[in-house]
């Protein structure tokens, strides 16, 4: 017997779902003994567009050194994934897609796919810790969705900040039809993030030069003994009439709603289109959606996501989920499956 084999049973298996969405990176970690969770902790850090932080991966390297069988499931960085509703792989050449260019799974009745580039490029995100399993989004949203399958069709969303993933299912059916769009790419993101940073450090530099204009008026007028006991402080706050801190917090909600608006302004174009896709082209066995449940994991304003039902016409369905934690379930599966095979 392996040595690896006679220590294991002294330590915990550890799972790591990690999910990076434009400026947030969540982690959830489950530790695993004799197949039952014993503890779960989670962990957010902000992180520029398209980067694994440096403290997440300070922290999970720390983590390795008491937690040795530890393995990281994460999301690919692609824009080349989607789903294949087919039962067999000679169905690929329908959708235009060439097996050997992609990596696959299949779940029952269809597949979910991603493009060999796009698992290298999700590799390199994680050079300094190295990634396990890279779960496709169309399998995240599977797993979320699968217990509200209902005898209706029925349009599946995951709405996350920087993607929107989607799928048609119908009970018994399985995956009808799926689609996948960017929201904003890492680079418009970035953009975003620095023009914000800019506007922010401009009103702060006009805060300060208002402030120094008026401690510079104050100290002309020496003269006038009733301001003598006012603190120049004081006497800037009432002159503005604001809470600077009320004033910071009131301008990033601001960029915050108007960010979420568009990005469901184009996600409400995104579901137009993917509906349309499924109702006309002739390899989707289609049939009519009668609603729209929308996975929302950032919690964007409800009333904002209703924007979705006005375009389409369809009622909506808005619940919470947490990504990284379904990362961590479906790679504690994934740990599970190479186990049996003896490759974990």
């Amino acid at each position: 017997m392996k040595l690896i084999q006679l220590i294991r049973p002294f330590f915990y298996t550890v799972i790591v779902g990690i999910e990076i969405d434009s400026r947030l990176c969540t982690l959830t970690l489950r530790y695993y003994k004799n197949g039952k969770i014993t503890d779960t902790i989670q962990k957010s850090y902000k992180t520029t567009p398209g980067q694994f932080p440096i403290q997440a991966v300070r922290f999970i390297n720390k983590t390795k050194i008491k937690h040795p069988f530890i393995y990281l499931a994460t999301l690919p960085t692609s824009i080349v994934q989607g789903t294949i509703c087919k039962d067999n792989e000679e169905g690929f050449h329908q959708y235009g897609i060439n097996p050997k260019e992609i990596e696959y799974v299949k779940n029952y009745h269809w597949y979910a796919y991603v493009g060999k580039d796009g698992i290298s490029e999700t590799k390199s995100r994680f050079l300094k810790t190295g990634v396990d399993f890279i779960i496709s989004p169309f399998m995240v949203l599977y797993a979320l969705s699968k217990e509200l399958f209902q005898e209706g069709c029925k349009l599946y969303v995951l709405f996350q900040k920087a993607h929107i993933t989607m799928i048609v299912t119908k009970l018994g059916k399985g995956v009808l039809f799926g689609a996948y769009y960017v929201l904003e790419s890492d680079i418009e993101s970035q953009i975003n993030l620095t023009s914000n940073n800019l506007k922010s450090g401009l009103d702060e530099l006009e805060k300060i030069d208002v402030e120094q204009d008026l401690q510079d008026e104050l100290k002309g007028i020496d003269e006038v003994d009733e301001l003598e006991n006012l603190e120049d402080d004081n006497l800037i706050k009432e002159l503005k009439g604001e809470n600077p801190q009320e004033k910071e917090e009131e301008t990033q909600n601001t960029h915050g709603n108007f960010d979420d608006f568009s990005r469901v302004s184009s996600a409400a174009k995104f579901i137009q289109l993917a509906l349309n896709e499924f109702y006309t082209n002739e390899i989707y066995e289609s049939e009519f959606v009668d609603e729209i449940v929308i996975f929302n994991p950032h919690d964007i304003n409800k009333d904002t996501l209703k924007y979705i039902q006005n375009v389409t016409m369809l009622n909506i369905n808005i619940r919470s989920c947490n990504v990284s934690e379904i990362l961590a379930h479906l790679g504690y599966e994934s740990f599970k499956y190479f186990q049996t095979k003896g490759l974990a």
